[in-house]
């Protein structure tokens, strides 16, 4: 079991404030931690019951862990449901090093920008959304919740691990696009329709707001255009990452879906 202080740290890494600090984060769960060693990220420490190695997905990760030379400390249940984020743990945890990003790794420049979504999961979605759409990299904007907490590293699906994530400023985001010759596009409900087949540049960022509010108005502002899904009939507005999925696949035109 770890030191008290070792505990202490461990459950503090759940807040954002201290994740940011410590430049830490946890992944809870043998397909999440296995996303995790595939995608190379460096692994401080483990935590795993002996009860859950009689489930051979976690039994493997546990030995690729310990492979790896990571310290790996067997606890019970109670114990290890301290420091997860789930109501059941899932097993094993590991405490690892946030991916850090920079403009240098956005490839070809289509990105996905999201500007305040609140969800944890919504935000997992659209980073593992954004990455089989063929997006080079996600801008994740103020007031957007943590793209590594638990729950968003989850909902990701081992995406944020792959995917380069670049957390910034309205205006920094808004400068570097335009440095970079990237046009920024907005998804807003009263936005111009965009269809499959309707011409889209190579060299895009759009971006997408919470389903409450929308994007942030200086991004509006900074949009050079402003677009939408035309829905029938009395249908409600989509979800976020249902929109963004759709006007992902229409923009990028699903010829670089896969292409990482």
């Amino acid at each position: 079991m770890p030191s008290l202080n070792e505990r202490k740290r461990l459950r503090a890494l759940l807040r954002r404030k201290e994740r940011t600090k410590r430049g830490l984060l946890i992944a809870e769960g043998a397909r999440v931690v296995g996303d995790l060693l595939d995608a190379g990220r460096p692994v401080l420490h483990g935590l795993f019951t002996e009860a859950a190695l009689e489930d051979p997905a976690i039994d493997v990760v546990v030995r690729r862990l310990r492979r790896d030379g990571v310290s790996c400390e067997a606890v019970t249940s109670a114990e290890l449901s301290e420091f997860a984020d789930t109501v059941t743990p899932q097993g094993v945890l590991v405490v690892a090093e946030i991916p850090r990003s920079g403009w240098e790794d956005l490839a070809g420049m289509s990105l996905l920008a999201v500007d305040g979504v609140q969800d944890p999961g919504n935000l997992g979605t659209l980073i593992r959304t954004a990455e089989a759409l063929g997006a080079d990299g996600m801008l994740v904007l103020p007031g957007t919740t943590d793209p590594w907490s638990p729950r968003a590293v989850r909902a990701a699906a081992g995406a944020s691990f792959r995917l380069p994530i670049l957390e910034l400023g309205h205006r920094e985001a808004i400068e570097g696009l335009m440095e970079r010759e990237v046009q920024l596009w907005a998804s807003a409900a009263d936005g111009e329709p965009f269809h499959r087949g309707d011409s889209a540049p190579r060299r895009i960022a759009l971006a997408v707001g919470n389903e409450g509010a929308g994007v942030s108005e200086e991004i509006r502002a900074a949009a050079e255009r402003i677009v939408a899904i035309e829905q029938s009939g009395g249908a409600e507005s989509l979800n976020v990452a249902a929109a963004a999925a759709i006007l992902l696949d229409r923009i990028l035109g699903g010829d670089r879906a896969g292409s990482r």
